[in-house]
């Protein structure tokens, strides 16, 4: 017992010294504490776990649901292969998934014909409601979407539907939320193309286009509103090299080959668009709209008897076609040189299309030109129509212009002129009119300013060449004016010769010297309407007035509308009876 106590003693002593040392170690630490001031920098983050968005979807494998967000055909037909592996025991949402892979796929890429069956519409939740509604013409947005599929699939009545417009601004929003989730899905940004493209924001439209091009260039769909977007945008040899392209995967596809012949069209090049037209009427011979295509090509190339007779052949199924109104009236005018056909033509077509834009310029140049009224409207009348909705537009403010100077309001003219030339960038043909108007309006010193900075710049040209002579002419440097026409006239076309004898006539002296001008101008051109109204000018002030009927009578020919005109020529008969 005494060792046992003893040892039980020695324990105890032990015991109590730790305790000490414990007490005395607290008591410095403490003070350690105390004495102690926090650095930022001795800080360390702690790794926190990354913070994720609750989906429907998220106890799906992740590649699967990242076909499918992506929905490119070639994903798609993957992520639909991957669910139906285990087809009798899917889970809720895999049914769901696939049905939303299946729609993707049946309402954007129709091209693949794709067939595949699925109930999963029989569950109702946020995303079978968009998709259902989708095919039914309706968008139904999810109020509290919580994923990317929550987002775009709403937006799939894009791909179905163009009845209804209301939505656009609520689904631009919400589409713009799926790409900032994933921007790399192919649909997702093919349907903020045709939103974009609905909305009129052409710019955009081709952008959304190009990147779904971009991330799926196999697409049918993607590659057609890519190449559609750049003939929006006037860009024809963009969607000429992109359209030929996807046309060697497609080599009868009549969408291709008409983007082809467009494009080939606008960019000058009728050869090629006759041959892609061709190729359509091979395979479709009774296709109207390629006929009338053949023949909007043939009047471009000037072969109007070929033009004239594509026309007849359509008119029997369709005379009142705008773009056939508008070829006939081209043949008429241009071929024909039927101004009574031309006019009556546009003005059926004016009637019936009263707010196209093609069919008011061509009804407004003709009036300009001829100083017939179309429908009871002059050509500044009907060139108003057009400013009223685009103030800024040229064709219409040159048309305008035309039309006064039709009428000699040689003031009025200046003025509009004046504002149109002083624009950056303004066609050779506005500064030519306007060289004019200087003339009639007395300000030859301008006239004469521009003309020879023109001639300065491109001496070569025939249409700067005859405003230059015209101005020397008008300005009385005769030396100068005779010396050009002399150095000009062994080497000019007929139309140039016509012109050059008709400037020639104001510099020549005596008056058989003068009508011998004048008869050589009409022997190389005798439509040449200055010729003709100065040698009834003449005859008239000599009170030859069978002679001046003669000439007069011509030019009215040239001009059956003209109202001034045909108030000349009631004057000169009644001179006659008399």
């Amino acid at each position: 017992m005494s060792c046992f106590w003893r040892r039980f003693a020695a324990l105890a002593f032990i015991s109590f010294l730790s305790l000490q040392c414990f007490s005395a170690k607290k008591k410095t630490d403490a003070a350690a504490v105390d004495d102690y001031v926090a650095n930022p920098s001795d800080a360390s983050k702690l790794a926190m776990p990354e913070r994720r968005t609750y989906s429907y979807f998220n106890s799906i494998e992740r590649e699967i649901l990242a076909n499918v967000e992506k929905g490119s055909p070639d994903s798609l037909r993957s992520a639909i292969s991957q669910l139906k592996r285990n087809k009798d025991e899917m889970s809720e949402n895999e049914k769901v998934l696939h049905y939303i892979a299946v729609s993707i796929m049946q309402m954007c890429w129709k091209s693949q014909n794709f067939v595949e069956t699925t109930n999963a519409q029989d569950i109702k939740n946020d995303y079978t409601g968009a998709v259902s509604s989708s095919k039914n013409g309706f968008y139904d947005p999810s109020q509290n979407p919580q994923d990317f599929l929550g987002y775009a699939v709403p937006a799939l009545v894009l791909a179905a539907s163009d009845t209804r417009s209301d939505y656009y601004e609520e689904a631009e929003k919400s589409l713009l939320a799926a790409l900032k989730l994933n921007p790399n899905s192919v649909f997702a940004n093919y349907l903020t193309g045709i939103l974009y493209r609905r909305m009129s924001d052409l710019k955009k439209a081709n952008e959304y286009f190009g990147r779904a091009y971009d991330l799926s260039p196999n697409c049918y769909e993607c590659a057609l509103a890519f190449a559609e977007s750049f003939m929006k945008l006037s860009d024809p040899d963009s969607a000429f090299a992109l359209s030929e392209k996807l046309l060697q995967s497609y080599p009868q596809n009549k969408e291709l080959l008409k983007i082809c012949a467009e494009a080939s069209f606008a960019s000058g090049n009728t050869s090629s668009a006759e041959l892609y037209v061709g190729r359509v009427l091979q395979m479709e011979p009774e296709n109207s709209y390629y006929l009338l295509f053949r023949a909007r090509i043939l009047v471009q190339k000037g072969e109007y008897i070929r033009a004239a007779s594509l026309l007849d052949a359509y008119s029997r199924r369709d005379s009142s076609s705008r773009d056939y109104l508008l070829l006939r009236f081209a043949v008429q005018k241009n071929w024909n040189k039927n101004i009574s056909a031309a006019t009556s033509t546009i003005e059926n077509a004016l009637s019936l299309y009263p707010d196209d834009f093609q069919v008011v310029i061509e009804a407004a140049n003709l009036a300009a030109e001829t100083g017939a009224k179309i429908n009871g409207k002059s050509g500044e009348e009907l060139a108003n129509l057009i400013l009223e909705r685009e103030p800024e537009n040229i064709t219409a403010l040159q048309i305008k212009i035309a039309s006064m100077v039709a009428l000699q309001k040689w003031a009025e003219a200046y003025r509009v002129s004046s504002q149109l030339v002083s624009r950056e960038e303004v066609s050779d043909s506005v500064l030519y009119m306007h060289i004019k108007i200087c003339l009639s309006a007395g300000k030859k010193d301008e006239a004469w300013q521009l003309a020879s900075r023109l001639y300065a710049e491109n001496s070569s040209s025939e249409e700067i060449l005859q405003i230059y002579i015209d101005v020397l002419v008008s300005t009385s440097r005769m030396s100068e004016a005779s010396r050009l026409i002399s150095q000009l006239l062994p080497a000019a076309s007929a139309k140039m010769k016509s012109f050059l004898y008709y400037e020639r006539s104001f510099i020549s002296d005596g008056e058989s010297a003068v009508l011998a001008d004048l008869r050589s101008s009409l022997t190389a051109n005798p439509r040449n309407k200055d010729s003709l109204f100065r040698l009834y000018r003449i005859y008239y002030n000599k009170k030859e007035y069978r002679k001046a009927q003669y000439y007069l009578k011509q030019v009215v020919a040239i001009s059956p509308k003209d109202d001034s005109l045909l108030r000349l020529n009631s004057e000169l008969e009644n001179l006659l009876k008399n």
